[in-house]
């Protein structure tokens, strides 16, 4: 009987911790997200340039839908070129690993650069990092998708 409690209470505990580990994956999982939606939906199509700067790391870094890899400075610099963009984004997945979460998604976007029409569309992955109780964006790499 000493066995079968030592079991059940063992069990118990291990489902309360994966509960927990559970609510707070959860609980990342919309920050990060929230984090997303207000670079690419609202702070990137706005030209809101404090709020990219705040969320972007300082060590930042960009692969583009070319292969060029850039700094927070270029990607911030090439952003300001642009006369209009408009930005959708669709089946974001977000999976949290520590103070690390993984996001992967699909994007639609639209817009002027020196009065010239340009229109894209792909899959992006960010990786976001938990710095002193901060999500950042650290990276991000875009891909064609047809």
């Amino acid at each position: 009987m000493n066995k079968f409690v030592l079991v059940a209470v063992a069990a118990s505990l291990a489902f309360s911790q994966a509960s927990a580990q559970s609510a707070y994956d959860s609980e990342i999982q919309s920050r990060v997200m929230a984090l997303e939606r207000l670079v690419r939906v609202q702070a990137l199509p706005g030209g809101d340039f404090k709020t990219l700067d705040a969320a972007l790391a300082d060590e930042f870094v960009l692969v583009s839908f070319e292969g060029r890899s850039q700094s927070k400075t270029e990607v911030l610099a090439s952003l300001r070129s642009l006369d209009s963009l408009h930005y959708v984004i669709q089946d974001m997945v977000v999976r949290v690993h520590g103070d690390t979460a993984i996001v992967t998604g699909r994007f639609q976007m639209s817009g002027l650069r020196g009065g010239k029409p340009f229109a894209r569309q792909g899959r992006f992955v960010d990786t976001c990092l938990n710095s002193d109780g901060r999500w950042l964006i650290i990276a991000s790499v875009s891909t064609p998708a047809s």
